[in-house]
């Protein structure tokens, strides 16, 4: 709750207590929103419970990439292609999880932004795993892998003055370039290299040419493949679900204020608050987003993607009726 100026002294002089604030109860149509998103997350967790939790299905890319696990070894790592396939089902799970995230605080009096930065978070996951499940050979797909476990290797919060830590990122560093190795990958490292900066894994004669991805192309990459286009391509999905995580809601002026007690020195205390439908513009990029990666894990597993559509359909139509009425009416 957001209370704005209040004069903390009466003209008197003397010190003033502002009435209590009222607390402002989630509305219904949240309920029911919040029940959309938990059947759309229980329907992506029965596929990978069910259809999607065994990849390795006779003539599946991820049956090849577990046959060939011992091709690539590292210092540590042993079946490095073993790792890969079932990290990407992995990687529902973690969506699933967000989303039920989403779907809780929706339901919680008083809250606002929180569904925005689980929602987000979400996507980008989705769109991590879709990019490796997406590469169009074995080879490819470990370098997008690996490249991704060096980023996130990096990004790790570890002190660079404790050995231990320094010794544990070096290790596993050496474990994941011998793993390249061993698919004619060569490493890059940045020019002028600070200790935090991830090297990345390049074919032969390609180097810069073949750094990852930034997050935001990314993220617009796989909002392309799931029929996101032209203007609205070009300012959302990711930026919306940006500016949602990182309180630009207010600035946007997406943000409203409903009174919720008395006026004190002038000033309404009120609450404030994000419209349903504008909620739920926002988190439905996370569907999408789910739904994209769920359609590549598919592909990978040798899976009918009409499995995924059925499951996913109807409760996809109701979160985009309730982001969109005016379309759906």
């Amino acid at each position: 709750v957001s209370l704005g100026r209040v004069d903390d002294f009466s003209h008197d002089g003397t010190v003033t207590t502002p009435p209590p604030r009222k607390r402002r109860s989630t509305p219904p149509g949240f309920h029911t929103f919040a029940d959309v998103v938990t059947q759309f997350a229980d329907a992506a967790d029965s596929l990978l419970h069910g259809e999607l939790s065994h990849p390795f299905l006779v003539g599946s890319e991820a049956l090849g990439d577990q046959a060939a696990r011992s091709d690539h070894e590292g210092t540590q790592s042993k079946q490095t292609l073993l790792t890969l396939a079932t990290q990407q089902v992995a990687a529902g799970f973690e969506q699933t999880d967000l989303l039920l995230g989403v779907a809780a605080v929706l339901r919680a009096d008083t809250v606002t932004l929180p569904p925005f930065p689980l929602a987000r978070t979400s996507a980008v996951i989705a769109a991590k795993a879709w990019y490796v499940l997406t590469a169009d050979s074995r080879e490819e797909r470990l370098r997008r892998f690996l490249n991704e476990e060096l980023a996130a290797l990096y990004d790790l919060p570890l002190p660079s003055d404790e050995e231990e830590a320094v010794t544990f990122r070096n290790d596993r560093t050496a474990d994941y370039l011998a793993v390249g190795a061993t698919a004619g990958l060569n490493p890059v490292y940045p020019k002028n290299r600070r200790p935090w900066d991830a090297p990345f894994l390049a074919r032969t004669g390609q180097r810069k040419s073949e750094a990852p991805p930034s997050e935001t192309q990314l993220m617009k990459d796989l909002y392309r493949a799931s029929g996101v286009h032209g203007d609205d391509l070009a300012g959302m999905p990711y930026k919306l679900l940006s500016a949602a995580a990182h309180g630009r809601f207010r600035q946007a002026g997406l943000v409203r204020h409903a009174p919720v007690g008395p006026s004190v020195g002038g000033v309404v205390t009120a609450a404030k608050y994000v419209p349903l439908e504008v909620t739920a513009q926002v988190t439905f990029y996370a569907a999408l987003a789910t739904g994209t990666y769920l359609y590549a894990l598919a592909q990978y597993t040798s899976v009918p993607e009409s499995v995924v559509l059925e499951r996913l359909q109807q409760p996809f139509a109701d979160w985009f009726a309730i982001a969109h009425p005016a379309t759906t009416a």
